[in-house]
């Protein structure tokens, strides 16, 4: 590390998933452990929200790229209604990639809309598009699969009826997961071969582990690294060395996902194939996404002061710190420093400042967001790796108006002191 960049640390600390599959299961769980329902947070808009007025007469909407639409049929409401599209922030745990918000919410329709999700390339790289589905995530934050909806794999499209409007996605059955997107040069973390069932009743989405002897084997198909734990749900990948940012892509092969096929998209053999990329970085990095922004820490540091960690990062216009009353691993959820393992954290975004509380206007009580810091790994002062992740809420209160931005990400970085 330069001179020039341990000063600029110092001041600072002052201051797509790609997968293949190729048959499917509809009614039988085939995990390796209890399933559990999917439940996430709702995403955060993207860009600007696409709005048509419709009225008695039916109308459509659409995105501009075409990528989802909306048609309303003639007599499904009563007077001239505004409908619109909005992008949200992709969500790996469930969809393979886009996701779109579409309202009104709690609109009452007399007859069900068309949504019609024109799918790309890139959603079917590898694989079979008899496999996609629709799905939405409900007010609980639960995910629903929809069986019951028309694929036309000529024009590419994957049409559903519904009288639900809500956070809507192309749902991928099968994934690997990592608690991560980006890995540290030399580093090692878990993989974890993954399927999404569904309940047959209700629809909701339930995820759980691949069972060990449904899983053929892993492999490093590009970018280097390695993979060790053989056939299991559950693997070690080690990111090769390197100074520079490149790309891994990693593949897992199952078999046996197959009880009975849904009768409309018969399957053929058994095999899935998933892969997933990863991003692998230089010894030291900072990346966070912000609303859906995506950053990657320019300059940064960490230092403990009185058994208290302080971390800042920039990416040009934008930055993240955060403020742990400890140095333990674990986690560290937001709140007062003056409680038992507790961080604040700040964000950058679009020139403004969001922040884990505000003082509300009425009643000046403290509000504290959802949120955490976790330490995986803190090391001795003078250059010790500190390792983890963040993720959460912030507010940021403009003359009594709250406003709300989710933020997640992850640091490794040689401490300063």
């Amino acid at each position: 590390m330069t001179k020039s960049k341990s000063l600029i640390k110092f001041l600072c600390l002052a201051g797509w998933l790609i997968f293949t599959i190729s048959c499917k299961k509809n009614d039988t769980h085939t995990g390796a452990g209890p399933s559990v329902p999917l439940k996430t947070m709702p995403g955060q808009p993207i860009g600007v929200a696409t709005k048509a007025s419709i009225g008695v007469n039916g109308g459509s909407i659409s995105i501009p790229d075409q990528y989802i639409s909306v048609r309303v049929p003639a007599g499904a409401v009563d007077a001239e209604t505004e409908f619109s599209i909005q992008e949200i922030q992709p969500n790996s745990a469930v969809a393979t990639g886009r996701l779109f918000r579409i309202l009104p919410e709690n609109i009452t329709l007399k007859k069900p809309v068309e949504i019609t999700f024109k799918y790309t390339d890139a959603d079917i790289a590898g694989t079979d598009a008899a496999l996609l589905y629709p799905c939405f995530q409900s007010n609980d934050g639960l995910w629903h699969k929809v069986l019951d909806c028309a694929l036309d794999p000529a024009a590419q499209t994957l049409k559903v009826s519904t009288t639900h409007f809500s956070d809507w996605g192309i749902l991928r059955e099968v994934s690997i997961h990592a608690p991560k997107n980006e890995v540290g040069s030399g580093e090692e973390i878990e993989l974890t071969a993954h399927i999404l069932d569904e309940d047959v009743a209700s629809g909701v989405v339930l995820g759980s582990d691949i069972k060990r002897d449904q899983i053929v084997g892993w492999k490093v198909v590009a970018g280097g690294g390695s993979i060790s734990g053989g056939k299991s749900a559950v693997v070690k990948y080690k990111a090769p060395d390197t100074d520079k940012k490149s790309e891994a892509l990693i593949e897992v092969t199952v078999k046996n996902l197959v009880k009975r096929s849904d009768p409309k998209r018969p399957g053929n053999g058994g095999l899935v194939i998933v892969r997933r990329k990863l991003t692998i970085m230089p010894e030291e990095y900072v990346v966070w996404t912000i609303s859906g922004q995506k950053c990657t820490g320019i300059f940064f540091s960490l230092g403990v002061f009185n058994g208290q960690a302080i971390m800042t990062a920039t990416a040009g216009n934008d930055a993240i710190s955060f403020h742990t009353n400890g140095t333990v691993l674990g986690k560290y959820s937001f709140g007062k420093l003056t409680d038992p393992k507790k961080a604040t954290c700040t964000g950058t975004y679009q020139f403004k400042t969001y922040e884990s509380d505000y003082t509300e206007c009425e009643t000046f009580e403290k509000v504290y967001a959802e949120g955490s810091i976790v330490f995986e790994t803190f090391g001795e002062s003078g250059g010790g790796i500190v390792q983890g992740s963040f993720q959460g809420t912030l507010y940021k209160l403009e003359n009594c108006d709250v406003s709300a931005r989710s933020m997640y990400g992850s640091f490794r970085i040689r401490r300063t002191y």
